[in-house]
């Protein structure tokens, strides 16, 4: 399903991909977007509502391909806006931007604070609006090793000469496209934004999501010896890597079991 909203604007076109499957939750999403002005759009609408696709990567893949706009934002549709010009402030300040590889809203950069990562977003999410727990408020872009799937952009000519990568699964997928990026010589950002509102509380990992972190630990450890996201940090090299993702694989997973 390809829906197209748009609003004349002197700029490039923007195109909004989003993965639907609760319509109530759509229907919210399409009427906060109406909100938004001097941005010129278009949106493309995945639904995997009968598990269409197997994975986000593929889904994606799908929707960028048919795309029109220079600047692809890919987002949850339980992102809100809070502002009347959010979108279009995003827009503004990707022009700052040089040769950026992928943007997002919130991330963690590759240097770490106190011997662990940290999260740099002004973001707030969960249906209180609390900021995010302790992430770091930021005034200007600031360069990440990885962003947060929630909404995060790339240009179109990025994508066609990185799209993501044929895997199955619904995790990580922003994470791997910074990797890429910054193995490609890109710098990943996360860009200063506070009107956006992700209703989530960010809790979707479980199980599935650590068995993709020993796959990419895996395929990118000769890049990286850490792998920094707004979930973890994951080192990659070493024993001690090892034993611990297998241990919050566990974890993980009893908690699944006992959640059924």
């Amino acid at each position: 399903m390809q829906e197209g909203l748009n609003h004349k604007m002197e700029m490039n076109k923007v195109t909004l991909i989003t993965i639907a499957n609760k319509k109530d939750i759509y229907l919210e999403f399409i009427n906060n977007l109406k909100t938004q002005v001097n941005v010129n759009y278009e949106l493309i609408t995945i639904w995997n509502d009968k598990k269409q696709y197997s994975s986000a990567r593929q889904a994606y893949n799908t929707a960028a391909a048919k795309s029109t706009g220079d600047i692809l934002i890919f987002l949850h549709p339980d992102i809100r806006f809070t502002a009347t010009t959010a979108l279009s402030d995003i827009i503004f300040q990707l022009s700052s931007l040089k040769k950026f590889g992928v943007v997002g809203i919130a991330g963690s950069p590759k240097e770490l604070v106190g011997g662990d990562r940290i999260i740099v977003t002004n973001i707030v999410h969960g249906k209180n609006k609390i900021s995010v727990p302790n992430s770091t408020k930021i005034n200007a872009p600031v360069e990440v090793q990885t962003v947060d799937e929630a909404l995060f952009i790339m240009s179109k000519k990025f994508w066609e000469e990185h799209p993501f990568p044929s895997k199955e699964g619904w995790h990580l997928y922003a994470v791997e496209q910074c990797l890429i990026a910054s193995n490609a010589g890109f710098k990943n950002f996360v860009i200063p934004i506070k009107d956006i509102w992700h209703t989530s509380d960010g809790k979707s990992e479980d199980y599935r999501y650590t068995l993709q972190v020993r796959k990419l630990v895996r395929e990118y450890r000769k890049y990286t010896n850490t792998i920094n996201t707004t979930v973890k940090r994951w080192r990659t090299r070493g024993i001690y890597a090892q034993i611990y993702i297998l241990f919050y694989l566990f974890k993980m997973y009893i908690k699944f079991l006992l959640g059924r």
